[in-house]
């Protein structure tokens, strides 16, 4: 049983959590860091417990590029051993980048008296590459490159989802926790650099 000590919690712009429970238990900070190592920051937990069921906030602060989103948990505990789940969503851009050959240009005389027509045809395509982000710009732009090859770019937005798991080992009299975390789900392949979001957490109070 996680000792009890009134805590308060501030959330950050943009945060997503909700009113902690009354009966507010522990607060726990520490660091994340995920597989190879490409996103990390600190972690703040604030849990409360009831007979082995445990609910509150889980903040994530990261100077850079950060896939873990601020969000409710819930789990339980069972003195050795804490396990977690948290709903991830993030704003998702897909940007699909089409290059195609320069457009042909065709003038066709038909008629009496003579009529002119011209026709354009877009070049044949090149290649087509698919980009996901975690920002961009909804729309389509199209620019002229240097050897007269177009190339093509429109991005769309959408929510995408997934859940987080963390997975504790509970020590040091209940005063530390340590494991791993990972998101399940559309979130994870798209907005975490490592494309599994996948890591490791220590936090202590």
């Amino acid at each position: 049983m996680i000792t009890l000590a009134i805590l308060t919690i501030g959330c950050s712009s943009g945060t997503t959590v909700s009113d902690l429970p009354s009966n507010v238990t522990s607060r726990f900070v520490g660091t994340f860091v995920n597989t190879p190592n490409t996103q990390n920051g600190t972690v703040t937990l604030d849990l409360a417990e009831t007979d082995g069921s445990v609910s509150g906030n889980v903040i994530f602060e990261s100077s850079g590029s950060n896939c873990l989103k601020n969000a409710t948990v819930s789990g339980n505990n069972t003195g050795f051993n804490m396990n977690l789940t948290a709903e991830q969503v993030s704003r998702q851009y897909t940007i699909v980048i089409t290059l195609r050959e320069p457009d042909v240009v065709t003038d066709t005389t038909t008629g009496e008296p003579p009529v002119t027509t011209t026709t354009t045809t877009p070049g044949a395509i090149i290649s087509t590459r698919t980009i996901k982000s975690s920002g961009g710009s909804v729309g389509e732009t199209n620019r002229t490159l240097s050897n007269g090859n177009v190339e093509n770019r429109v991005t769309t937005v959408a929510d995408v989802t997934g859940t987080l798991s963390m997975q504790f080992a509970v020590t040091n009299s209940g005063n530390s926790l340590s494991g791993t975390y990972v998101i399940t789900g559309t979130t994870a392949d798209l907005t975490c650099s490592n494309s599994t979001g996948s890591g490791t957490m220590t936090l202590n109070r």
